[in-house]
């Protein structure tokens, strides 16, 4: 009888009831007093299109003694939309557990709109249960100060090229997960799947792309806090999706008499917010950011809930949403020059936070002062000894012995106190060679953009040097210029208090007791003292050069 009921709804003949009644088709006929079937628990509101979703039924007589041959269908006004489960439902045995994903008979994902479960056996009263479909989602992702305030900051990427375009991520949408301009909907494909969150940009030097312009419907950006810091994401629900037909379709909720609220794994959504309407907003506060400066590939998920009007406690929607993020601590606010014009400002460039997120990891330098910060970069920038193979993107010292010429600048423009960064980081854009002051415009602008305070040149010379491992160099050397000229007429290094200790990236000392002879045993410069028996000034020369802390006017 329930095969020529199915048929009746799907043609529109009429079919004859279990009593032999003419019945309408869609209309469920009453019957006489019987077995009375029931649901011990039914999911209310689902979207099958989250991760995991799947609504959940449990079957059930509620007249002792009674066994009903019966079964589970989805109809949704008064048609036939599939069938769940078929089979003998008995008073004395557990409830039946049917699962449904939210496809038809056809396979195809059912629209977003109301569906009603109808579990019915012959001579039995049937039971009913309303359901709802809704699609959930996030479209748009802003990083905000965390509670503590002006923690969070922009990144910079720039686009590697003759133009050196500059481009600061967005300050209202780091993510954004929506249809191109093409056209579709926000939350779903074209075919009616659901539109998979975005990768995190993986690129540490050019924005998400699309073709030759910037990508806006579709990207991922890393988000830069303060170490220790709360993120604090303001999330935008979508308001439209896409029907298995393929045309747009709502996205099924605001609920008469329902509520839906958002709750995220991770963190906590503010008191007031939680409520999820379309285009609707939602704050979350998630846990503190490490203490230390690094790269946190981390993601948040969401999960919702739905609420009567007038009942007491949520109940869970089942399924979850996933969103991959990406955070680079800073040692603190980010250093610029005063007044500075230009996106390239804006925060700490991507590629500079990598760097040094991945020499702290490298070698092992938890970064969490300025004194870590310095020694992490140091060494990371040499490279070559302590577990990183190369100088800074394979920089070389600009001499003889090392192929170069004369020591010139390359990238540091003297005439006006700027660093070209975006050249040097551009795979040497300038050339592969580099003097003294090309690093320290390199270091005290990356430094200062990670958060450190007051790093400022050393200028040293004439300096009659000792044994000295040049960047870039494969071992020490007494005779950097090829031509038994072993000096400087001028060196410079930086600091960050007035000269007391002083930091290099360009050469490594000799620290074996005899600094004038090979061979030499690698002494780092990390905040070495300036003076003293194994101060930079004995180590770096045997004569005594005059030394000046410079005003660094520009950073970039």
């Amino acid at each position: 009888m329930r095969t020529v009921l199915a048929l009746a709804l799907l043609t529109g003949f009429t079919a004859l009831n279990a009593f032999g009644a003419p019945q309408t088709p869609g209309v469920i006929a009453p019957v006489p007093d019987g077995p009375q079937l029931g649901f011990a628990s039914a999911t209310r509101v689902l979207d099958p299109k989250l991760a995991n979703a799947q609504a959940s039924f449990e079957l059930r007589v509620d007249t002792a003694g009674a066994s009903v041959d019966a079964a589970l269908e989805v109809r949704r006004d008064g048609v036939l939309v599939a069938t769940l489960w078929s089979g003998l439902l008995a008073a004395n045995a557990p409830p039946v557990a049917v699962g449904w994903n939210g496809r038809d008979a056809n396979g195809a994902r059912c629209d977003t709109g109301r569906y009603e479960l109808v579990l019915s056996g012959a001579g039995c009263r049937p039971a009913t249960r309303a359901l709802d479909i809704v699609r959930l989602g996030v479209s748009e992702i802003e990083a905000q100060d965390s509670p503590a305030g002006d923690d969070e900051f922009q990144m910079v990427y720039f686009m590697k090229g003759a133009g050196y375009a500059f481009y600061a991520t967005p300050a209202v949408h780091e993510y954004k997960n929506v249809a191109p301009p093409t056209g579709g909907s926000e939350l779903d494909l074209n075919n009616a799947e659901p539109r998979p969150a975005v990768a995190v940009h993986d690129s540490t030097a050019s924005p998400a792309l699309s073709g030759p312009n910037y990508n806006t419907s579709t990207h991922n950006y890393p988000l830069a806090y303060i170490r220790g810091a709360r993120p604090r994401l303001e999330l935008r629900f979508g308001a439209s999706g896409t029907s298995a037909h393929g045309g747009l379709m709502d996205v099924g909720y605001p609920l008469a008499n329902e509520q839906i609220r958002v709750r995220c794994d991770e963190g906590d959504v503010l008191s007031g917010w939680e409520l999820v309407t379309p285009n609707g907003l939602a704050v979350v506060d998630l846990q503190p950011l490490p203490g230390d400066v690094r790269r946190v590939d981390t993601s948040i998920t969401l999960r919702f809930e739905h609420r009567g009007a007038n009942a007491p406690a949520w109940r869970p929607i089942p399924g979850s949403l996933t969103i991959p993020l990406r955070f680079y601590t800073l040692l603190a606010t980010p250093r610029f020059r005063p007044g500075a014009p230009g996106v390239q400002h804006s925060g700490p460039w991507v590629e500079v936070a990598d760097y040094v997120s991945s020499w702290s990891a490298t070698l092992g330098v938890a970064i969490t002062d300025q004194a870590s910060l310095t020694e992490a970069f140091i060494k990371g920038f040499f490279g070559q000894n302590g577990g990183i193979a190369t100088a800074l993107e394979g920089i070389k010292y600009d001499a003889p012995s090392l192929g170069g010429a004369n020591g010139s600048t390359h990238y540091f423009q003297s005439s006006s106190w700027r660093m070209n960064l975006s050249r040097l980081l551009n795979n040497h854009a300038l050339g592969v060679y580099v003097n003294c002051t090309d690093n320290m415009g390199a270091t005290t602008t990356m430094l200062s953009m990670m958060g450190a305070v007051d790093v400022k040149p050393v200028r040293i010379g004439p300096m009659t040097l000792r044994a000295i491992w040049g960047i870039g160099a494969p071992d020490y050397t007494l005779d950097l210029w090829s031509n038994g000229n072993h000096g400087f007429s001028y060196h410079h290094i930086v600091t960050a208090n007035a000269g007391v200790d002083v930091s290099d990236t360009c050469m490594q000392l000799d620290e074996d007791g005899a600094p004038s002879a090979l061979p030499g045993s690698p002494g780092w410069n990390v905040l070495r003292p300036w003076l003293g028996a194994n101060g930079y000034r004995a180590l770096s020369c045997s004569n005594a050069p005059n030394i000046t802390v410079e005003t660094l006017p520009g950073l970039l």
